[in-house]
């Protein structure tokens, strides 16, 4: 069987990452504990490089500012200082907001009906839409990193894990002509192994990719679903 390979383009930038875990750590935005935050978003991307993420430029001028925030709030500070200073954190503070503005938009847009524009219904049929929040690829790491226990992933891991790609897309598809979709970490428990859960993961983001499948969140507490498109 010739070994498979999943390349996922990686559609959000550095900045929902730093998003994803102020809220994920219920965070003061207006005052960001810059050395918890570096270590989790270097965690991230390690993570991301493991699984062969695509990892663009930005994510590591990223981490290189995370780093550099980090030391320059180190450093001794003047006693008294000589003038005001700025918060070297406040651009990424201003950024951070703007961005949470825009998905705030661009979900307020999402949510109004489709109904006629996109999704057609027999005459005589009411429309069953499936609502839910769409998932992140950093909600899913998140949930990875839970099955897993959070321990690192190995290189070696994911090179076994590819072998098993070819099985594991069709038996997700198989398991959803069954049922009406799949609990993202119910899925993940079914497997023997650190590699077959990794697999399972990587063939989930592979569907979803092709846009076979849609991830989405009844609500921000509740189990991610796979749901059949």
């Amino acid at each position: 069987m010739s070994e498979c390979i999943v390349k996922i383009p990686v559609f959000e930038g550095p900045l929902d990452l730093l998003l994803h875990l102020v809220r994920k750590n219920k965070l003061n935005i207006f005052d960001l504990p810059i050395s918890l935050i570096t270590e989790q978003y270097l965690a991230y991307l390690e993570m991301m490089k493991a699984l062969d993420l695509e990892v663009a430029a930005e994510y590591l001028l990223m981490a290189a500012t995370l780093l550099y925030l980090k030391s320059q709030l180190l450093l001794p500070k003047e006693e008294p200082p000589a003038q005001e200073e700025e918060d070297p954190r406040q651009e990424i503070v201003t950024s951070l907001l703007e961005l949470a503005k825009f998905q705030q938009a661009a979900a307020l847009l999402d949510a109004r009906p489709v109904l006629d524009r996109e999704v057609f219904v027999p005459p005589g049929e009411e429309p069953t839409p499936h609502e839910g929040l769409a998932v992140s690829l950093f909600d899913l790491l998140s949930a990875l990193k839970e099955v897993l226990a959070r321990r690192t992933i190995t290189s070696l891991e994911v090179a076994r894990a590819r072998n098993l790609l070819a099985e594991k897309i069709p038996f997700i598809l198989d398991q959803l002509k069954r049922k009406k979709y799949l609990y993202f970490r119910e899925l993940l428990a079914q497997a023997q192994s650190r590699e077959e859960v990794i697999a399972l993961f990587l063939a989930l983001l592979e569907l979803a990719f092709r846009q076979k499948i849609r991830l989405i969140q009844p609500d921000p507490t509740s189990d991610i679903q796979v749901v059949r498109r």
